[in-house]
């Protein structure tokens, strides 16, 4: 297939959790990101063409070390997210989501996290 992603994807060799923020639960784990959107692994399918509120919460980044700030910095990463693809393994959803709500803030703070993917390579 064809890639049409006009960005690079960063894969992550870690499961960081992403929440549901309508639910408070995890929607599914970080597997990739770019400055479009990112790919989460979950057990459950997600629905196609649905928006999502969710959040990454820093901890999780610092404790995976791929994020570092100054304190006082958010300690979560909120955005709105439309559900595009799916793909389905064995054991796993994969789900491609696009942002279409993200604050510059927390855009910075993506583009913080594909900064420190990039030089962790």
């Amino acid at each position: 297939m064809k890639e049409r992603r006009s960005t690079k994807r960063r894969e992550l060799l870690l499961f960081l959790p992403v929440y549901n923020l309508d639910t408070g639960k995890i929607l599914g784990h970080l597997a990739d990101i770019t400055n479009g959107g990112i790919m989460l692994f979950s057990q459950e399918c997600i629905e196609l063409g649905k928006k999502y509120a969710m959040e990454i919460r820093v901890e999780d980044l610092r404790n995976a070390l791929i994020y570092r700030d100054d304190e006082g910095e958010d300690e979560k990463i909120s955005f709105l997210a439309r559900s595009r693809w799916i793909a389905i393994n064995p054991d796993l959803y994969r789900t491609g989501f696009m942002f279409i709500d993200i604050a510059p803030e927390a855009q910075a703070a993506v583009e913080h996290i594909i900064h420190n993917l990039d030089n962790m390579l």
